[in-house]
């Protein structure tokens, strides 16, 4: 496994970074991520029954707290919990008022990723529902409808749709959705891979929908930003 460096910290790189003979250079020349966010990073990395595999890239964690600070987003979704690194990336970025909706249904995940937020000491901006996050985020638009900033995408790829026509019902106008994989190791043009196509089709999705405005990006392991209309 091939790592990046910003400072002193490692990170592990995805494998559409591995031959990006740039991206050293980017991550020297761009802030780095919190000391707290790198931390749980390596905590991720260093349990066996975790690993790399799942964990956003830097450049995405990079990308997702520029885009709370410029939207000044209070209300967050992280549609995929996993060990908490985005979560507690996302608290970082907001204000000390604002609020991450971090959705799980694994009982292990959602273990760490307590801890992992506790030690990071972003408890009180972060909450983690657990279940179906389908299920959670419909019963969420009954009460929230239009009221949240951003939502981070990074879980189970057969519901990127339906996790996106959500965020967008919880959105308020000119908020932003981030969405992670969206080229999954480059098998989005191969017809044999059911991953990549399933990803393939909720980019089709995403791109024909009317009510926002969005660019594909090749970094990490692909990065879609769509804004919702105003």
């Amino acid at each position: 496994m091939a790592f990046s460096v910003t400072g002193r910290r490692c990170c592990p790189l995805k494998l559409l970074e591995i031959n990006n003979t740039l991206l050293s250079y980017c991550l020297q020349n761009s802030t780095p991520l919190p000391k707290a966010v790198v931390d749980v990073l390596s905590r991720t990395r260093s349990r066996q029954q975790f690993g790399d595999k799942l964990l956003s890239s830097v450049q995405v964690l990079q990308m997702n707290r520029l885009l709370i600070k410029l939207t000044g987003a209070k209300k967050i979704l992280d549609i995929g919990t996993y060990t908490g690194v985005s979560a507690v990336n996302s608290a970082l970025a907001t204000s000390k008022t604002g609020k991450v909706y971090s959705f799980e249904k694994s009982h292990k995940h959602i273990k760490t990723a307590q801890e992992n937020i506790q030690m990071s000491g972003v408890e009180d901006r972060v909450s983690i529902i657990q279940g179906e996050a389908k299920n959670s985020l419909e019963r969420l638009c009954e009460t929230d409808e239009g009221s949240f900033g951003f939502s981070y995408i990074d879980a189970d790829k057969a519901n990127y749709p339906a996790y996106f026509d959500l965020s967008l019902k919880l959105l308020k106008p000119g908020g932003i959705i981030a969405v992670d994989n969206t080229l999954y190791r480059g098998l989005v043009t191969n017809s044999t891979d059911k991953t990549g196509q399933r990803i393939n089709a909720a980019n089709n999705y995403f791109s024909q929908s009317r009510e926002v405005e969005l660019i594909m990006l090749n970094i990490g392991d692909g990065y879609t930003i769509a804004i919702k209309e105003q």
